[in-house]
């Protein structure tokens, strides 16, 4: 916590993690520090602020939807894309269809850009919005998600 809201110095601080957002991310490494230390640190951090979530939703209202899809992973690490068929399997073995529109607990509606970000999760578009993120982050963000009817 920075209590008087000071920008700190980057150069003093070993790794530093930015995240807006819409998912977009950068990691800052003033004093270089091994990539591969850098990711085992994050996967710790990650384990532990997972452990650490409570035993229902972060969203209001998404309690029995959220029970519903359980089995719906979050985990994007080690996914693969298969661009003729339009579908991502994640690191669990789930496949999206990503030639659907997927509908989020907001109601909004997500299609796929065609893109993919840095580590080759597909990027989403909501319908009718500029905003976009990776699927793995939307999951997270507003799941669960499901393909929409009539798409």
């Amino acid at each position: 916590m920075n209590p008087k809201n000071e920008t700190p110095d980057l150069s003093e601080l070993v790794l530093v993690l930015k995240v807006k957002p819409t998912g977009e991310y950068e990691v800052v490494n003033p004093l270089n520090m091994c990539t591969a230390s850098v990711a085992v640190l994050l996967r710790c951090l990650a384990d532990e602020i997972a452990a650490a979530h409570p035993p229902y939703p972060c969203q209001p209202g998404a309690a029995d939807a959220q029970d519903d899809r359980a089995d719906e992973p979050l985990d994007g690490r080690g996914g693969r894309l298969d661009d003729d068929r339009h579908v991502w399997t994640d690191g669990r073995g789930h496949s999206w269809d990503l030639s659907l529109a997927w509908g989020d607990v907001t109601d909004r509606e997500w299609r796929w850009t065609g893109a993919v970000d840095n580590v080759g999760h597909p990027m989403m578009r909501a319908v009718g919005s500029e905003e976009h993120m990776p699927l793995d982050v939307l999951r997270v963000l507003y799941g669960p998600i499901a393909p929409v009817g009539g798409a």
